[in-house]
């Protein structure tokens, strides 16, 4: 919605700024793209000029604009047109979700599904393409997990990519072999998966463009405003910058550049040369993102200790070592930031000890802001390092209580209880001196913020299983998850100073809940409706629960569809 260069009104409901000198305030004024004023209304109105425009929330909660600090946009808009298969945890019922899927879809050649979690395919007594060919056999199905590190084909499927007898992939990637057949299970981990997408039909451009335009709609429909890219390429920058050409981007776009082992160091030059090319508000690049290791479920996440199902197994490092750390210090020197993907302690303690090393080689932090994803069971010795490095703790709390009871999962049957107990620790790491960034990891989980408000503060799925949370003490109250969500993802995108918090001449991106979420139990925080969205001073989406201006109404749905 375009206000046509109206100042605009948001009033009716409280508003937590994030600011420490004035966390609340009753309105918030527009002009442009940027706040003027946040106070009291009686002061915003005589602050507003006759003709502005106004948008009423009674009661509701304002916000600054939600920032998704770990997202996968693109993969999350083709993952819109598939399958989605989050919540199923038996395989009877997965074979009749594919069936269902077969049915109402006849004419897709491929039956592509995502987000399913490992309990399917846990303790079956056939291989897993058998029980997926018992669904589909006709057509090759095809599912990847939620954590998109591992995935499962029917056998129709190993078939057209060749890998039905396994392929001499490196670990940690693995086309899994039954060793008494010589035959493919059907479970592909890590990079093998790329087998499988090599054989898959690419959407066109136009469909891909198409894709992200429904990416950003649906992530405006969560109030989200800002997301940070964790699969970046200079295709993804151009494709945004086209939207942002032809007035349909309405997420601001931070991406950071994926870098892998086998890449020609000199590839770090183009990704600097990328950092000054796509610089603005709207489209950024950011740096270097870096895999250390993969996921507890497939145990390719990097231990210190081996896992509690007693096979003796540390997980692999995804990146040698020695490759890690010269990439780290490299990217450090050049001026740019580093997220790296690590998930286990002994993955957690190599980023940690490659950014230290960073420090020491090229002369301090010098305004770095390098960043650690995930951190999911860590050593906690090394949980004081972050603040003390300054390095941003960016996590996804849905990852600690999913769907499933977050007590018997096969990530805690592999963790066991004795490390359980420092799983996902954002209380402590706040505690510590940490910066804290949340985010979703879409499509891995939903970036629906209100489930993760709820599971950050009560450590409970969206059943509120367990009773009284998993491991409690390691939750966060509603404002530091609210601030994890705005301020602390600013910060870890060096934006601070731009957006972030509610505060004059900072962007005008706004997220507005119906209810006030300090006024609610938490198990209401997930059924709270999204009364507005607003990005650079534009309406992009309107809830059920606005009194507006007419004719900004009218606007407003012709962008929030």
């Amino acid at each position: 919605m375009d206000t046509q260069g109206r100042q605009l009104l948001v009033t009716g409901s409280r508003v937590y700024t994030g600011s420490r000198s004035q966390p609340w305030a009753e309105a918030v004024l527009i002009e442009g793209d940027r706040i003027v004023f946040v106070g009291l209304e009686d002061d915003a109105r005589q602050r507003a000029d006759t003709n502005a425009g106004e948008i009423r929330v009674e009661g509701g909660l304002v916000t600054a604009g939600l920032n998704d600090s770990h997202i996968h946009t693109e993969y999350g808009g083709y993952a819109l047109t598939t399958l989605n298969l989050e919540g199923v945890f038996t395989m009877p019922e997965l074979q009749h979700r594919l069936r269902e899927y077969a049915e109402a879809y006849p004419d897709r050649e491929w039956i592509e599904g995502y987000s399913l979690f490992y309990e399917p395919m846990t303790g079956l007594e056939i291989p897993e393409r058998e029980a997926l060919d018992a669904a589909v056999a006709d057509r090759p199905v095809y599912i990847r997990a939620f954590d998109f590190h591992s995935a499962w084909c029917n056998t129709e499927a190993l078939r057209r990519a060749g890998i039905d007898r396994g392929a001499n992939v490196e670990p940690p990637n693995e086309v899994v072999v039954d060793p008494r057949t010589g035959v493919a299970t059907g479970m592909l981990k890590e990079g093998a998966k790329n087998l499988v997408d090599a054989v898959l039909a690419e959407p066109t451009e136009d469909q891909m463009m198409e894709m992200l335009c429904d990416a950003c709609r649906y992530l405006n429909s969560l109030g989200i405003t800002s997301v940070q890219n964790m699969n970046g390429n200079l295709t993804s920058l151009e494709r945004w910058a086209r939207l942002k050409a032809r007035d349909e981007l309405t997420i601001r776009m931070y991406t950071y550049m994926n870098v892998r082992e086998e890449m020609p160091r000199e590839y770090l030059n183009d990704i600097l040369a990328y950092t000054k090319q796509y610089a603005d508000e709207w489209n950024r690049a950011a740096g270097v993102k870096l895999f250390i290791d993969g996921v507890v479920e497939a145990k390719t996440a990097w231990m210190l200790d081996p896992y509690a199902d007693g096979s003796g197994d540390t997980g692999v490092p995804d990146l040698d070592p020695g490759a890690y750390r010269e990439i780290v210090v490299e990217s450090d020197r050049l001026g740019m930031d580093v997220a790296t993907h690590a998930i286990g302690s002994r993955g957690i303690r190599g980023a940690l000890d490659a950014y230290e090393a960073a420090q020491n080689a090229n002369g301090g932090r010098r305004g770095r802001r390098h960043r650690v994803e995930h951190i999911e069971a860590p050593d906690p010795k090394d949980l004081e390092r972050f603040g003390r490095l300054g390095v941003t703790a960016s996590m996804q709390p849905l990852h600690a209580a999913p769907t499933s009871d977050p007590r018997f999962t096969p990530w805690t049957q592999l963790i066991g209880p004795e490390r359980e107990v420092y799983a996902f620790p954002w209380r402590t790491l706040i505690e510590t001196g940490a910066r804290l960034s949340y985010g979703s990891d879409w499509p891995v989980v939903t970036p629906d913020v209100r489930i993760g408000l709820h599971t950050a503060v009560t450590r409970q799925n969206p059943a509120g299983l367990p009773a009284g949370g998993w491991h409690p003490q390691l939750s966060v109250t509603l404002a530091q998850a609210i601030d994890a969500y705005t301020s602390g993802a600013a910060y870890a995108q060096q934006q601070e100073d731009i957006k972030g918090t509610i505060e004059p001449g900072k962007v005008a991106d706004i997220s507005v809940f119906a209810r006030d979420l300090f006024a609610l139990h938490p198990d209401e925080l997930m059924d709270t409706e999204i009364a507005l969205t607003i990005v650079g001073g534009r309406v992009v989406h309107q809830g059920s629960k606005v009194d507006a201006d007419r004719d900004l109404a009218a606007s407003a749905g012709s962008v929030a569809r």
